[in-house]
Order: C-alpha cells, then sequence, then structure tokens
C-alpha cells in the first residue's frame, strides 16, 4: 500500500478494504461514464464510482472476491466516518500528477 501511487487501505463496508488509484481504476471509471477524465464534473454519481472503481481495482490487486456494486459503495460511503473518507481522498489526488509534471519514474 503507498498513498503517493494512489493506494490506500480504509475501514468501509464493514472491514478493511485497498482502494487504489491507477491506469486500470481511471480506465474502468472513464469507460463506465463513456467521458475523458478532463470531461468529470466530480459530481456525486462520479464520486460514488470513483471510490467503487478504486474499491474494484484494490480488490482485484488482492485478488479478492468483488462482493459490491456502486449501489452498495454508496450506501458504505453515506455510513463512513470523515477520516475515512478523506483517506481516500488524498489518495486520489496523490495519485494524479499536477498540470504539467509527471511521475517519477515513468
Amino acid at each position: 500500500m503507498n498513498i503517493f501511487r494512489g493506494e490506500v487501505e480504509v475501514s468501509i463496508g464493514g472491514r478493511l478494504r485497498l482502494v487504489k488509484f491507477g491506469t486500470n481504476q481511471l480506465a474502468l471509471f472513464t469507460q463506465k461514464h463513456n467521458l475523458q477524465l478532463s470531461e468529470v464534473s466530480f459530481g456525486m454519481e462520479h464520486i460514488r464510482d470513483l471510490i467503487w472503481s478504486g474499491l474494484v481495482a484494490g480488490a482485484k490487486m488482492r485478488k479478492e472476491t468483488i462482493d459490491f456494486d456502486e449501489w452498495t459503495v454508496g450506501e458504505w460511503i453515506d455510513e463512513m466516518e470523515e477520516a475515512e473518507f478523506n483517506k481516500i481522498i488524498d489518495a486520489f489526488n496523490n495519485s494524479m500528477p499536477e498540470a504539467g509534471e509527471s511521475k517519477p519514474g515513468k
């Protein structure tokens, strides 16, 4: 787990789960909404699906069963602690290079 690569473990859905932001997660997210990342307005459905896709990517990385869907993740978000939600947002922000910046080693 590396928050600077967009990975964080959070308590959501009754247990610790890995949320992973990166290439596969962004592909899943943008494909679901049929848009480019630059077109995302980050309304509630985008925030929910951003977290959902991060949870899917984390589960796939750990070879875990995906026992949730978008609706379930929305329910989990409603119930989660603010500090846990903020960890997810921080991980997402850390996964995105700033304009004109490239990630080290890439």
